[in-house]
């Protein structure tokens, strides 16, 4: 039983995806750079919307139904937590890093984390503090290079996104974890935990987008040689689809409109075949053919909209590796055929690769896919040199 010591201390990592359909909680048992899935557990979600607590009573208490259900099926208690913020918490600024050393020196991974404190420094400041800190660029003698660890260079350059929320919603979303329980949290942005579950040393794929099809948004995230070069969230989502149902059918009830696109929605008409089917808890039926109609042009619609910022993004016709999907939105049927038809790119389904699970199903699958990146998520402190290390070659310009 892991009760009485702190999970981190024991070698296990935790984690909490809040999204406005669905929270879930992972625990993870860390051994260096490897991870293995203990456990993960999904619920409804409530008093969330956009990835943000708008009632903290209700989403509270789901946070403590899950806590609840891991000390009673996997007998631990969870003390600290990794935490991935939407778009609706957090806004992306641009900042470039750079630094010259006095003689040309194998660049190592203590410069890319000073680099990183750095740019953290620079960046937080009044209310706001910084969540996450992701490069997505490096020059090293202002030539570009994939990875810059281990090549030498009087310069390397660094771009960041950088997340960044404000310190007084931090501040309350802490203090409702510790009348939890629950006394560290370390917060991320959903393209690290994004990032994280995707990206291995041994990946085969460097060219490509991420689509997170969710409820109330849609993220879209473009890979550039395993780095994240562009981060977008449009401010629709999946649950627009119950909407058009309701209303398209005169249901008047949002519960029975969600249930009818889970249980006969599809993306494409074209692979329909037609019946009636019966609108639940009424005597009233409807065609298939008509609901997917309804369902597949609101999905061009939200798929329109992601691809134009991937058009946006400049790289789009280098996607050599295709496209994505993961959320909740991925589930539905046909959805990578209509989105191949729409964007003219292969398209598969984001599978988590940086995380190894006795079940290959939870890997695949894109409720846990968030939640199970971020136990790769970690903070590193760089460590302060000793007088006339490493620190002394090099000044900032």
């Amino acid at each position: 039983m892991l009760e009485n010591k702190r999970l981190d201390i024991m070698g296990f990592v935790a984690s909490l995806d809040i999204g406005s359909e669905k929270m879930v909680m992972a625990l993870g048992e860390k051994s260096g750079s490897d991870c293995r899935l203990v456990g993960v557990i999904s619920i409804a979600s409530q008093g969330v919307k956009r990835g943000k607590i708008i009632d903290k009573l209700r989403a509270k208490a789901c946070i403590q139904r899950l806590l609840d259900r891991f000390k009673s099926e996997y007998e631990v208690h969870i003390d600290a937590l990794n935490v991935a913020l939407s778009g609706a918490w957090v806004k992306q600024i641009e900042d470039r890093e750079n630094i010259k050393f006095s003689r040309p020196k194998s660049i190592d991974q203590g410069d890319l984390q000073e680099m990183e404190k750095k740019c953290r420094s620079v960046v937080g400041a009044g209310d706001e503090e910084v969540v996450d800190v992701i490069p997505f660029a490096y020059y090293v003698d202002k030539e570009s290079e994939v990875n810059p660890v281990g090549v030498t260079a009087k310069r390397l350059d660094v771009h960041y996104h950088v997340y960044v929320a404000r310190s007084s919603e931090l501040m309350d979303l802490r203090d409702m974890f510790a009348n939890l329980g629950v006394d560290k949290i370390d917060f991320y942005s959903m393209a690290g935990a994004a990032q994280k579950a995707l990206t291995t040393a041994g990946s085969d794929i460097f060219n490509f987008a991420l689509l997170d099809l969710g409820a109330d948004s849609i993220k879209v995230q473009i890979f550039q040689d395993g780095l994240i070069y562009f981060d977008e969230e449009l401010p629709l989502g999946c649950s627009t689809i119950d909407g058009d149902i309701n209303t398209a059918f005169s249901i008047n009830d949002m519960e029975k409109a969600r249930k009818l696109k889970e249980e006969f929605g599809m993306a494409l008409r074209a692979s329909c075949k037609n019946r009636k089917i019966m609108i639940p808890d009424t005597k009233y039926c409807i065609d298939s053919h008509d609901l997917v109609h309804v369902e597949q042009s609101r999905l061009e619609e939200l798929l329109e909209g992601a691809i134009f910022q991937m058009q946006e993004s400049g790289c789009y016709e280098d996607l050599d590796d295709g496209i994505l999907l993961t959320g909740g939105g991925s589930q539905v049927v046909g959805i990578e055929g209509l989105l191949s038809k729409l964007s003219g790119h292969s398209v598969g389904f984001a599978k988590v690769a940086s995380v190894k699970a006795d079940r290959e199903a939870s890997l695949k699958s894109p409720v846990y896919f968030t939640a199970l990146g971020l136990l790769q998520c970690e903070r590193r402190e760089v460590k302060k040199p000793k007088s006339g290390g490493w620190f002394s070659n090099f000044f900032k310009e």
